[in-house]
């Protein structure tokens, strides 16, 4: 048996090297010249590790991606960071039920009836029934209008922009349940991580193709599969679903049109130290960007030639201006910003930058995404869909892209 794998993600990895396990056939192939999708990295000529082009952590709970890390012999590191909000000109700490007690922008009873709604959410076991709610109708009414509107109501509206209004409940309540206060990163990286699993494919007899588009998917009429010009008996496509659909070339039902945000990092090397926090939520209104995440609050920067090295992120409509703008002018519009988060900041600090944009990045879930949700394995025999708005309700984690990795490799071996 002889299985097609489109994708060099963690979906694509971690269904590749499940089939290898089984002495299947698996060719995975990947535009790109590297692996690990939205997970890849960069590593400059002085550093010792790689850093990915998006922030990147798991939590202690991510069971499937820790496996797999284990499996290939990747070291994972747990950390304890600090994760804080900028709100009032201020670097606070609101991660744990503690500080949010502490928090004086609330009165006491706004933050006990806070702490009671979101400890609902952590303690409900599967959140699916929620999604028939709109989070802008429910969340104010089981956290309150005042926690709501100071907190949530401006993350919510950072992070989706115009589509704020339509993510359901569902999506949140993955938000609270799955968060951890410790949290792991792999040695070396995620890059490393996906090299690693790459190998061992290799070493079981798998074959990596790099830098390699795939153009056509069709069904031969003896069943079997045309992946551009090579055959095989079945395909797993794991790229998003606007890229799938103009790849098949077979009559489908239609995939579930939702909108998807660009993913964009600015990444800054640093000569200081910008917030005090690993992970710093942005709570100011007509801010520009969503989250500073100064990585090197949690991973030593002697990995990084002893640079400090932040990412200021963002999650951006497509028509966003900031997707046109160059690197230069992202910098000069953020400048304004940085110093009112550290107040001694000072451009000559920045001792280098890049700027790293994907699209499809986020999938924004409506309410009742569920009876829409297409399933892996389709009506046509050997031909299986997996792209991460499919992981629903949650979304983009590395740990649900290796567990469907994982569930679509057992489904082949199952069917075929």
């Amino acid at each position: 048996m002889k299985i097609a794998v489109i994708g060099g993600g963690f979906t694509g990895l971690a269904c590749a090297l499940a089939l290898a396990k089984k002495k299947i056939d698996v060719v995975l192939y990947e535009e790109a010249n590297t692996l690990g999708g939205l997970a890849g990295g960069v590593r400059e000529k002085s550093w010792r590790w790689s850093l990915e082009y998006f922030y990147h952590h798991v939590f202690t709970n991510d069971r499937d991606i820790l496996e797999l890390a284990k499996d290939v012999g990747a070291k994972t590191l747990i950390k304890n960071p600090v994760t804080t909000s900028f709100l009032n000109k201020k670097e606070i700490q609101l991660d744990s039920p503690i500080s949010l007690l502490k928090f004086s922008g609330l009165s006491i009873f706004n933050r006990v009836q806070m702490g009671i709604g979101l400890a609902i959410l952590k303690l409900i076991p599967n959140g699916l029934f929620l999604e028939k709610y709109k989070v802008v109708e429910m969340l104010p009414r089981l956290i309150g209008k005042e926690g709501y509107r100071i907190i949530w109501e401006k993350l919510l509206k950072a992070k989706f922009g115009p589509f704020a209004s339509t993510v359901n409940m569902s999506w949140f309540w993955t938000r609270v349940a799955k968060r951890t206060k410790n949290l792991g990163y792999f040695e070396e990286g995620f890059q490393k991580l996906a090299e690693k699993t790459s190998e061992k494919i290799i070493r079981l007899g798998g074959k990596i193709i790099l830098g390699r588009k795939i153009n056509r998917v069709k069904k031969r009429e003896d069943g079997r599969w045309l992946v551009d010009d090579a055959d095989f008996d079945g395909v797993v496509i794991t790229v998003p679903a606007p890229v799938m659909e103009k790849m098949l070339d077979v009559e489908m039902d239609p995939f579930p049109k939702i909108p998807y945000l660009w993913g964009q990092t600015v990444m800054l090397k640093l000569n200081k130290k910008l917030i005090r926090g690993y992970w710093m939520n942005i709570l100011e209104r007509n801010w520009p960007f969503l989250v500073v995440v100064e990585h090197t609050n949690m991973i030593d920067k002697k990995y990084y030639g002893n640079n400090r090295v932040l990412y200021l992120g963002n999650y951006l409509p497509e028509d966003s201006k900031q997707l046109k703008m160059t690197q230069e002018e992202l910098i000069t519009m953020y400048l304004p910003y940085l110093r009112k988060v550290n107040r001694l900041f000072r451009k000559k600090w920045i001792k280098g930058a890049a700027v790293f944009r994907k699209p499809f990045a986020q999938p924004v879930f409506p309410v009742n995404y569920s009876k829409k949700l297409p399933k892996i394995k389709t009506k046509h025999k050997g031909l299986y869909l997996a792209n991460m708005s499919m992981v629903y309700p949650f979304d983009r984690g590395t740990n649900y892209a290796v567990k469907m990795g994982n569930d679509v490799a057992k489904m082949i071996v199952r069917d075929l």
